[in-house]
């Protein structure tokens, strides 16, 4: 088909979205769309979420990477956009399946950034210090297309996204993920943080974010690029919290409890507190405002919760938070060992 431009002279053009049907795909599709490109997604066909009409399927395994390398050949494509490349090794398959692309999207994440950050602001040029495999992973699948880049031109744009919530993704807590928490403060009942909920978090919306990757399609500018992507009025904790219970119409009951102490004994409850969120995520934006200004946050979580809540209710995802007594046991210690004190 004859290729038309946006206004900022960007191009029309034939899309792969290898995944398309997960949290952030369902964002950068949606926009896609709405920009006017031609869509494809390449994936198992496994979830069986509804695609957008006029959306494109092509079925298979990207990993077995010689049948995908050969059918992403076969069917060319302007651009490509992998939201489920996780190791270098699937990088180096992409290379080859899109080596005839103009534009190639990877979709990494702010985890490269690791535990305690080299700078703050954190910022696309911060020292990578990755301190779980998936970071480590997506580190080394980021240095095969910028390696690429700088050897021949490979013309790639890397997204680093901070935590992305949607319908699909859900969404967390400090000390990590899982729904039960949700209903321990619609209950009304205390919630564990570390230093008193006064850290900076970032997030954003995944339609939010899918408009930023969607946007850069196709733009010169963007190639050889990498860009945090996330909101820009980064809450604290104890905020994001208080955001979340005021949806449900309760105010939130904080516990605080030293960060060292809750991963040592509740490991599988503190995840994310282990690799991130006891440290500030304070992200500088100023390359993406400059460079893809159609990325402006709108969806704020205060807005978006109760439709959630509702879906997840609807849905049976929300646990009794009877059904798990890890977290008062936890809290009754804490008092029990600060009474025990004697100042």
């Amino acid at each position: 088909m004859p290729h038309t431009y946006h206004p900022d002279g960007s191009m029309i053009m034939r899309v792969l979205v290898v995944g398309g049907t997960g949290n952030i795909s369902t964002g950068v599709i949606k926009y896609l769309l709405e920009f006017g490109h031609d869509v494809t997604v390449f994936n198992r066909g496994v979830t069986k979420r509804p695609l957008p009409k006029g959306v494109k399927v092509i079925h298979g395994d990207r990993h077995d990477l010689n049948t995908f390398e050969k059918t992403m050949q076969e069917n060319k494509f302007d651009a490509a956009i992998d939201m489920i490349c996780y190791t270098p090794e699937e990088a180096e398959s992409d290379l080859r399946a899109f080596r005839d692309v103009k534009h190639f999207i990877h979709v990494s994440t702010v985890a490269v950034f690791g535990g305690e950050p080299a700078e703050y602001p954190i910022n696309e040029n911060t020292r990578r210090n990755p301190v779980i495999e998936y970071s480590r992973n997506k580190v080394a699948a980021d240095n095969v297309f910028m390696n690429a880049y700088k050897e021949y031109g490979f013309p790639v744009t890397i997204f680093m996204p901070a935590q992305t919530w949607g319908y699909q993704d859900g969404i967390v807590r400090q000390l990590g993920g899982g729904n039960i928490w949700i209903d321990r403060v619609r209950k009304g009942l205390p919630i564990l943080v570390t230093h008193e909920g006064n850290l900076i978090w970032a997030h954003c919306h995944s339609d939010d974010v899918g408009l930023g990757i969607a946007a850069a399609v196709g733009r010169e500018r963007c190639i050889g690029e990498s860009y945090i992507i996330t909101r820009w009025d980064m809450k604290t904790w104890r905020d994001y919290h208080e955001e979340i219970a005021w949806s449900l119409g309760q105010k939130a009951n904080l516990v605080d409890a030293p960060a060292e102490l809750l991963i040592k004994v509740w490991p599988e409850g503190t995840w994310l507190l282990a690799s991130e969120s006891r440290w500030n995520r304070i992200y500088s934006l100023d390359k993406i405002r400059r460079d893809i200004p159609e990325f402006n946050p709108r969806i704020t979580l205060a807005d978006w919760m109760p439709d959630y809540i509702k879906d997840l209710d609807a849905r049976g995802l929300i646990p009794d938070a009877r059904s798990d007594d890890t977290e008062d046991r936890i809290i009754r210690n804490l008092e029990r060992m600060i009474s025990n004190f004697n100042f």
